[in-house]
């Protein structure tokens, strides 16, 4: 089973982004903050002698006023808000009750605030604190290491929330993206076997209705029976390599069991012989009165077991289109070369006149085209001088596999 990625860095926790909070809270802190502010600048406006206007109170309500509404509903503005809070409270000796909801804001913004937001708070009221409290302050330096404490406390639990939420969603995040590409893999496979169940009817059925055409027109009861042995043969291949996909497909079923599977499933393809793939290309063509030249060269057992299937299945739809498109008098060459880094096959007929002997899907070619594609090679089709030619170059380095 794969193993989940959820490694979590320094630099990761530093762009944790803000909690969500319960609207309802939100509102809550707000009409408290609110409630609170008023009745401070009325304090303030009954503390001072008439007709003079307490700015210096307006404006601390109106500063923790500010940091509240910012962590309520927009938190990442908290920040700038608690800096300019701090800033107006730095030169007043008695902060009154804006220090308290100073240190309440710390404790709610270790949810609220990103992390990296969050940490300048913290080291700003530190840093005001180092500050205002022996310098500016009534309360004398012994106090600091009070605040200071505190402060680190009020900190500590919404820190390590925040920290554990995103530890938690980056695991269902890795879990989801397993699980994206997991289904991703399982479309492609199936993609991939219904190309290749594709292929398989198609070739099999192919050869089979050519000699059922060939037993019916002959009257040589020698050629009927010769015929007939060859529709036997080519049905039991294909109902072999039908019988190959289906248990493959079983293979991925819930309960089902893959030792039994795998040992009932036609060899893989590290055991198909090229040499004979295409000895047996040229004794199909050749019974169904295409005669057929074959020339080979280089090293073919060189060739990666990851591309044989995919020059097996080249072999057989060349060879499909051929019967399927060549009539009387016509001639087919098939060539393979195995050298440097690549194999190249070439599968070309001499074309004739006349309607196909068989209906013509146009679907063969597509999927064996987009097979090769997914392996880096190439496949060229089309006419040369008289001659109708396939052409697939498969090379040897990068992907092998289809899967």
């Amino acid at each position: 089973m794969r193993r989940l990625d959820t490694s979590f860095t320094f630099a990761d926790a530093l762009k944790v982004g803000s909690s969500p909070i319960p609207s309802w809270l939100s509102f809550v802190l707000a009409v408290f903050v609110t409630v609170s502010a008023f009745d401070d600048v009325r304090v303030f406006i009954q503390a001072v002698p008439d007709g003079e206007i307490p700015w210096w109170g307006l404006a601390v309500s109106l500063a923790y006023w500010t940091v509240w509404m910012t962590l309520a509903f927009w938190p990442r503005f908290t920040v700038i808000a608690f800096v300019l809070m701090l800033a107006i409270l730095f030169l007043n000796s008695e902060p009154g009750g804006a220090l308290p909801l100073a240190f309440a804001a710390i404790a709610v913004a270790g949810y609220r605030v990103s992390t990296r937001g969050f940490l300048v708070m913290v080291a700003s009221l530190l840093l005001w604190q180092l500050i205002w409290v022996p310098f500016i302050s009534m309360l004398g330096a012994a106090q600091l290491w009070a605040y200071v404490p505190v402060t680190l406390l009020l900190a500590a639990p919404g820190l390590a929330v925040k920290l554990l939420r995103e530890v938690n969603l980056q695991t269902e995040r890795a879990r989801k993206a397993a699980a994206e590409a997991a289904a991703k893999a399982a479309l492609e496979e199936r993609a991939e076997l219904a190309r290749e169940l594709h292929d398989v009817v198609t070739h099999g059925l192919t050869m089979i209705a050519v000699q059922a055409n060939l037993g019916t027109l002959s009257q040589d009861a020698q050629a009927k029976q010769h015929a007939l042995s060859e529709i036997g043969s080519m049905a039991r291949r294909s109902l072999d390599d039908l019988r190959r996909l289906l248990q493959t497909m079983r293979a991925d079923e819930p309960g089902a069991d893959k030792a039994e599977l795998e040992t009932s499933v036609s060899p893989s393809s590290a055991c198909i012989d090229l040499a004979q793939s295409v000895g047996d290309a040229q004794k199909r063509l050749n019974n169904l009165g295409v005669p057929t030249r074959v020339a080979t060269s280089g090293d073919l057992d060189a060739t990666p077991n990851g591309l044989r299937s995919t020059v097996e299945r080249i072999l057989q739809e060349g060879a499909t289109n051929v019967v399927k498109h060549t009539g009387g008098n016509s001639e087919c060459e098939i060539s393979m070369d195995a050298r440097g880094h690549q194999i190249e096959v070439v599968i070309r007929n001499l074309t004739t006149s006349g309607k196909p002997r068989l209906p013509v899907s146009g679907t063969g070619l597509v999927g064996l085209r987009e097979r090769v594609s997914r392996l880096g090679g190439t496949i060229d089709t089309g006419p040369v001088d008289g001659w109708w030619t396939l052409q697939a170059v498969l090379p040897f380095k990068g992907r092998q596999t289809l899967h």
